[in-house]
């Protein structure tokens, strides 16, 4: 029993195992930072396409970036990192068939086209040449004026071919012109169907998709290059009050109303976003949370201090409403869940403490 029971003496000094344990500290919280970046930088290389489930592939990295910031279970991670090592050498795979495969179409595009352009630059040429060489005999023709009559054929056939040249001259230009038109179009047309997948159909803000997108990505540029932001959980209060009493109608423009009010109040380079029902949500690029909590409670006031006219038949009849707001701001090795979860947890303190006001993550019980 003595020999299992024996205490193994450390060669360390105990007055060195915390200087120790700090350097230790350090070293993961950077192998951390580097994990997550290059698992960005890994998303970031990778294309967009369905074809080859991409979605998936970024979805799947996402998944193991949040294990290893979030998991204290070495474990854990090993099992969700042995389960990821297969499916991305398998995306790496098929993203590498997938531009074999696009290269080589694009080479054969090139051929025929560079084959059409040969053909047609031939047929311009030997166009070109008979109608030159045909002018000229026909203009040599002219000057014999005992002929009267065939000098006058031979003219108005000049005169014919040349028309001609200018007519086909026209119908190109006119083709190409038709073409800048068709492809101008096309690209308002994908301009315009990028920001409706974007943006929300009643306020114009961003949508919650485009939220997500934006978020993701903000916070895992964070863990590259540190620039943090805070964010602002808004809600209006009582807005089932305001539906029932004027109508949705009405409740609509109260929507419309305060992301107009937010437009004003916040910078170009703020984002806003509708994040369901009646919450909305600004990033504040390179804001503190002091900040953050002045544009805050600056727009609880300004909304609060506003009058809107619900009923256009009754001028003098106003509207008030006012919003409830929760801040955040990005701490090391957040994700967008955790952010997005104390301005949550911020807003609910203060709908729960009298509403009309801001509160920070640093407030909350």
């Amino acid at each position: 029993m003595g020999l299992f029971t024996k205490k193994i003496k450390s060669k360390i000094p105990a007055e060195q195992l915390p200087a120790l344990l700090e350097v230790h500290r350090e070293k993961s919280e950077f192998y951390l930072q580097a994990i997550r970046a290059f698992l960005f930088f890994l998303k970031e290389f990778s294309f967009d396409l369905m074809e080859i489930d991409a979605v998936g592939f970024k979805s799947l990295l996402d998944t193991l970036s949040k294990s290893f910031a979030t998991e204290d279970s070495t474990q854990k991670i090993r099992r969700v990192f042995e389960g990821s090592k297969e499916s991305i050498l398998s995306y790496i795979g098929r993203e590498k068939v997938y531009f074999q495969d696009r290269e080589t179409e694009l080479r054969n595009i090139i051929e025929l086209l560079g084959k059409s352009m040969t053909e047609l630059a031939g047929e311009n040429e030997v166009f070109n040449t008979q109608v030159y060489e045909r002018n000229l005999r026909m203009e040599k023709l002219t000057f014999l004026d005992d002929i009267r009559k065939i000098k006058e054929t031979l003219k108005s056939e000049v005169d014919q071919m040349k028309r001609v040249v200018q007519e086909k001259q026209a119908r190109d230009a006119q083709h190409l012109e038709m073409l800048s038109r068709e492809v101008k179009l096309l690209r308002s047309d994908l301009e315009k169907a990028k920001d409706a997948s974007q943006t929300d159909g009643l306020t114009g803000a961003y949508n919650r998709l485009a939220f997500d997108s934006y978020i993701r990505k903000l916070v895992e540029r964070n863990s590259v290059s540190w620039d943090p932001f805070s964010i602002l959980m808004c809600d209006i209060d009582n807005f089932k009050k305001i539906n029932d009493t004027y109508g949705h109608p009405v409740g609509d423009r109260v929507l419309i109303a305060l992301i107009q009010k937010c437009k004003v109040m916040f910078r170009r380079d703020d984002f806003v976003a509708r994040y369901g029902g009646e919450e909305f949500v600004v990033v504040l690029p390179r804001a503190p949370l002091r900040q953050a909590m002045k544009k805050a409670r600056a727009l609880c006031k300004a909304v609060a201090e506003g009058r809107y006219i619900f009923d256009n038949a009754q001028p003098d009849a106003k509207l008030t409403f006012s919003v409830s707001i929760g801040a955040s701001f990005l701490r090391r090795n957040d994700t967008a869940e955790t952010l997005i979860n104390r301005a949550d947890k911020a807003l609910y303190q203060a709908k729960h403490s009298g509403k009309n006001r801001a509160i920070s993550e640093k407030e909350v019980a």
